[in-house]
């Protein structure tokens, strides 16, 4: 493991004129944030883990004593120097991942644990934030943008929100080469991972299926995120023909995982449930009720420790496995050492111990 990592900061503009949250339903710029290796070390303090801003926001929506989350600290550094390839010996150029955080918070923020050790093994990761839907964002020039308050049963706003999430991906993808070129950085742009939390899982897979003939992309890997737009149909016009991973909760099952399941004709394909765990336990929540476990968020009795390695784990396994071409059996079958994994086959049935 690449013992350093560093996260990055880029605003990039991109005109939406069907977005259902922004004023005037326009908006012009979303929030792309990228970890990469790096050798330097750090120097001085540690740095904080979390904006301050959104530290304070979290700590007052979740009721967290107030400082708690912003006294946490990371070696993430700013300014660090690019790992070039030649400082990989070995290796090969690792695929960019894309990263979609939940709906409605917290943001890719409230994923940096997971993110940075993708990025400490060697890959590049890129979290998207949404402006308007996040219930807070702030941009590198210091614009700060607040969520709005909208119905979460409402079809047609929850639609919309998902349209918006496919359009960025969408868009990120096209400027990312161009990106790259202005950063002189050695980011791969020719082949991708798709991963995502909650609803940002429901965005991957939307994305892989939408747009897998304009751009590589080599496997999609939806945590504990819903199903939504044709992704939902039932026929194999919702084959993504890509590796594909469904990591869930604990009992969690939905009828639409199972008809999606039943079409998808990739090299890979498998539902692992973590037993103990609940829907935050896939965010950095997981790590937070450690910290004060005195707060009541959707997170299961599995040790928060705990759950952040086995989660960890999977997701490198899974990109090391499919776009690494690397030997994964914890993908295949459970183990001793892994006893809160239930693996499914994609027609459902249990994969037998």
């Amino acid at each position: 493991m690449l013992p350093l990592y560093y996260g990055l900061l880029s605003q990039l503009g991109h005109y939406n004129d069907n977005d259902v949250l922004a004023p005037n339903n326009i908006s012009t710029a979303f929030l792309a944030t990228i970890f990469y290796p790096t050798k330097q070390a750090p120097e001085g303090k540690p740095k904080p883990y979390l904006n301050p801003e959104t530290a304070a926001f979290y700590e007052s929506s979740y009721n967290y004593t107030p400082g708690v989350l912003a006294s946490l600290t990371s070696n993430i550094q700013e300014d660090a120097p690019f790992l070039r390839q030649g400082d990989l010996r070995g290796i090969a150029s690792f695929p960019t991942l894309l990263y979609g955080p939940g709906g409605a918070g917290p943001p890719t923020e409230g994923s940096t644990i997971l993110l940075s050790e993708l990025a400490s093994y060697g890959y590049t990761v890129v979290g998207l934030d949404h402006p308007f839907e996040q219930p807070f964002l702030k941009f590198p020039n210091g614009t700060k943008v607040f969520g709005v308050d909208f119905d979460e049963d409402s079809v047609d706003i929850v639609g919309g929100i998902y349209n918006t999430r496919l359009v960025d991906n969408a868009a990120f993808l096209q400027q990312f080469p161009d990106l790259v070129r202005k950063l002189d950085a050695p980011f791969n742009v020719d082949h991708f991972g798709l991963l995502g939390y909650s609803f940002g899982g429901a965005a991957t897979l939307g994305t892989t299926l939408e747009e897998e003939k304009k751009f590589h992309l080599g496997a999609a890997l939806n945590i504990d995120g819903p199903l939504w737009g044709r992704v939902t149909g039932n026929s194999s016009d919702v084959d993504l023909h890509k590796p594909v991973l469904l990591l869930g909760e604990e009992q969690l099952i939905p009828p639409a995982w199972s008809t999606f399941s039943s079409w998808q004709t990739g090299p890979y394909f498998r539902k692992i449930l973590i037993n103990g765990s609940l829907h935050h336990d896939f965010s950095d929540d997981t790590f937070w009720k450690t910290v004060e476990p005195s707060v009541d968020l959707s997170v299961g009795r599995i040790d928060g420790l705990r759950q952040v390695n086995i989660t960890n784990t999977i997701v490198r396994a899974f990109f090391d496995h499919t776009l690494l071409g690397r030997e994964e059996e914890l993908l295949y079958q459970p183990s001793v050492e892994w006893p809160e994994l239930t693996y499914f086959y994609k027609n459902g049935s249990m994969v037998a111990n």
